[in-house]
């Protein structure tokens, strides 16, 4: 019989907002601005081409400006079901827009940082809360590192919080880098639609400390990494204000035991 060698992935990053925090010998505001869409609303293709814009501005200026891309299923009845979306995502937009005192469900919703609950239409109002929070030094910053276990398809994300772990909780969002469909039903029918920084998963833990592990079981059986991003943030869990976020691009090392 051959002996089954294990392999482990080992999962490194390089982050250049640690280095420029140390140096500065301050805390680097980070921006996470959410966008909350479906396939099956004919304004959402707009809102990926404004999240594409906002991902730009923030590379030219060097900011810590960030876009992820939550598909909702509000819309899986109107002829076509969004390949992407995920009743999760719909109680996330629910219980974030009731925080900013928002009572109405719409497509594209725009959070930024965890304010907003605005229409993705509303480049102003966006641009003044992205603006606003790069202005400000944040009270925290988010140190993250991972590992791999291929038998088990887990990934272990170890963090590191610097700042107050008080009333806050953590997340780990898996997000797929490019996406596309092009849908046979609904608003947005025979149209090619191009996603970018999907979620395809989210895990959390309420029992955030100095320093932690959180597990996060893969959706998928087979996994190409170089088609994944790692969005780490934390959030107050009463106003779910956004105080650090952090992104984590693989670099594997293989090692065997």
């Amino acid at each position: 019989m051959i002996k089954k060698i294990a392999s482990v992935l080992i999962i490194s990053f390089t982050f250049s907002l640690v280095t420029k925090a140390q140096q500065l010998n301050r805390f680097v505001p980070t921006v996470l601005v959410e966008f909350y869409t479906s396939e099956g609303c004919s304004s959402c293709p707009q809102a990926d081409a404004f999240a594409m814009q906002i991902r730009a501005i923030a590379d030219s200026s060097k900011l810590q400006v960030h876009t992820i891309d939550y598909h909702v299923d509000l819309w899986n009845q109107s002829g076509w079901i969004d390949p992407f979306s995920d009743s999760l995502y719909t109680k996330r937009q629910e219980m974030m827009a009731l925080a900013n005192n928002q009572r109405a469900m719409f497509t594209p919703m725009v959070f930024v940082n965890g304010k907003g609950a605005l229409p993705a239409g509303a480049k102003n109002e966006v641009g003044k809360l992205i603006e606003n929070f790069t202005r400000k030094p944040a009270a925290h910053y988010l140190l993250m590192s991972a590992s791999w276990s291929p038998e088990s398809k887990t990934m272990l994300f170890n963090y590191e919080l610097n700042g107050k772990p008080d009333s806050l909780d953590i997340y780990f969002v898996l997000v797929q880098k490019e996406a596309t469909s092009i849908p046979d039903a609904g608003e947005n029918k025979g149209i090619k639609l191009s996603h970018h920084n999907v979620v395809r998963k989210i895990v959390s833990s309420d029992n955030v400390k100095a320093k932690g592990t959180v597990a996060m079981l893969f959706p998928v059986p087979n996994v190409d990494f170089d088609r994944y991003t790692v969005f780490g943030f934390i959030q107050h869990k009463n106003s779910k204000q956004i105080f650090a976020c952090q992104v984590m691009e693989f670099n594997q090392r293989q090692e065997t035991k």
